[in-house]
C-alpha cells in the first residue's frame, strides 16, 4: 500500500514546481517566438525574387503555441489563486484542506478545463508533426485522430463530473476517476504512437546519416524533442501515480500542463533555428530522403550555383595578332569561330 501524502503539502509543492516550470516555458516560448518572427521578416524582406512564403505567425505550430501559452498561463494563475483562496479567503483560511478537497469549486473546474485544453492542443500538434515528418501521409494519422476525438469526449466528461462532484467522494472510485483513467490512456496512446513514428523518422534521417557521423548526442536530443518524448514520459508518470491512488497525482497532473507547453515550444525553437525535420514533398515514399542539414545547406547555397557561361572566341589572322620581339605569335587559327565553352 502506498503511503498517503499530506494534501496540503502536495498542493503547496504544486504551486512551487508549476511556477518553476512556467518560468522555463516563458523563456522558451519568448525565445522561439522572437526567432520565428525575426526569421520570417528576414525571409520576406530579403533581396532576390519574391517567394510565396507563408509568414511563420500564420503556421499551425505558431498559432498552437500562442493558444497553449494562454492556457498554460491561465492554469498557472488558477493554481496560485487556489492557494490564496484556500489559505486566505475560504473560511478565513482556517480550513484550507476543505478548499482543496472540494473539486466542485469553480476555480478547480476552470483549472481542469484549461488542463484538458492544453493536452488537446499539444496532442493535436504532435499528430500534425507526424503528418509533416511523414511527408504529409494522411493514412498514417487516421489512428491518432480517432484517439484524439476520444480524448475530447473524455475531457468534456471530466469537467462535467468535477462540476457535479460532492465533497467527501473518493475521486479515485467515482465516475470522474474512470473518465480520468480513460483520458490518460487515450492521451498516452496518442503520444506513444506519434512519438515512435517521429523518433523512427528522425533517427533514420538525422542520427544515422553517414555524412554526419560522430557523436549522436545532438541526434538523440533531436529525437527527444521532435517526438515529444518528455510529454509521453510525464503522461506515464501521472498514470502510475493516479493508479497508485496517491495524492502525488495532484502535483503530477498540474505539472503536466507546463510540460505540454515546454514540449511544444521546444519543437518551435528547433524550427526557428532551422534544426527541425521537415516533410519531403516528393511522392516517392521509399526513396532516399535528404537530412535536414543537407536540405538547409542546399537551400542556403542555391544562389551560388554555377551556371553555363558562353564564351565567344573570334578567329584572327596572323596579320592581326600583335607581335613583339620577345614573344612568339599565338596561333589561333585552329579555334573555330563562335565556340561555346560551358563552365
Amino acid at each position: 500500500m502506498v503511503a498517503q501524502l499530506n494534501l496540503l503539502a502536495v498542493n503547496l509543492a504544486t504551486v512551487a514546481l508549476e511556477s518553476w516550470l512556467y518560468g522555463i516555458f516563458c523563456i522558451i516560448f519568448g525565445t522561439s517566438t522572437y526567432l520565428l518572427v525575426r526569421r520570417g521578416r528576414e525571409r520576406t524582406q530579403g533581396s532576390g525574387p519574391p517567394q510565396n512564403i507563408r509568414p511563420p505567425w500564420r503556421t499551425p505550430m505558431f498559432i498552437a503555441s500562442c493558444l497553449i501559452a494562454l492556457s498554460v498561463t491561465a492554469h498557472w494563475i488558477l493554481t496560485v489563486y487556489r492557494a490564496f483562496d484556500a489559505f486566505v479567503n475560504f473560511m478565513d483560511g482556517s480550513e484550507p484542506i476543505i478548499a482543496y478537497a472540494d473539486l466542485s469549486r469553480k476555480s478547480e473546474v476552470a483549472k481542469t478545463a484549461f488542463l484538458v485544453i492544453t493536452v488537446l492542443i499539444s496532442d493535436a500538434m504532435i499528430i500534425y508533426r507526424v503528418y509533416i515528418v511523414w511527408s504529409y501521409n494522411r493514412a498514417i494519422i487516421i489512428f491518432p485522430i480517432l484517439t484524439w476525438f476520444a480524448l475530447v469526449a473524455c475531457g468534456i466528461a471530466i469537467c462535467w463530473q468535477f462540476a457535479h462532484y460532492t465533497l467527501g467522494e473518493n475521486v479515485f472510485e467515482t465516475a470522474a476517476g474512470r473518465w480520468i483513467t480513460s483520458d490518460c490512456v487515450f492521451s498516452f496512446v496518442t503520444n506513444l504512437y506519434c512519438s515512435l513514428l517521429i523518433a523512427w523518422r528522425v533517427w533514420r534521417t538525422t542520427v544515422s546519416a553517414p555524412a554526419y557521423g560522430g557523436p549522436n548526442i545532438m541526434g538523440a536530443l533531436a529525437i527527444i524533442i521532435e517526438s515529444a518524448a518528455i510529454q509521453s514520459a510525464w503522461n506515464l508518470f501521472f498514470f502510475i501515480t493516479y493508479q497508485a491512488k496517491s495524492n502525488l497525482q495532484f502535483t503530477t497532473i498540474d505539472m503536466w500542463v507546463p510540460i505540454c507547453g515546454i514540449s511544444l515550444t521546444l519543437i518551435n525553437l528547433r524550427v526557428s533555428l532551422g534544426w527541425a525535420a521537415k516533410g519531403h514533398i516528393s511522392g516517392a515514399s521509399t526513396g532516399p530522403r535528404l537530412t535536414t542539414q543537407v536540405r538547409s545547406f542546399e537551400s542556403t547555397n542555391q544562389s551560388y550555383a554555377m551556371r553555363s557561361l558562353a564564351v565567344d572566341v573570334t578567329q584572327l589572322d596572323d596579320a592581326e595578332v600583335p607581335r613583339f620581339s620577345a614573344e612568339k605569335p599565338v596561333d589561333l587559327r585552329r579555334v573555330s569561330r563562335g565556340s561555346d565553352i560551358s563552365v
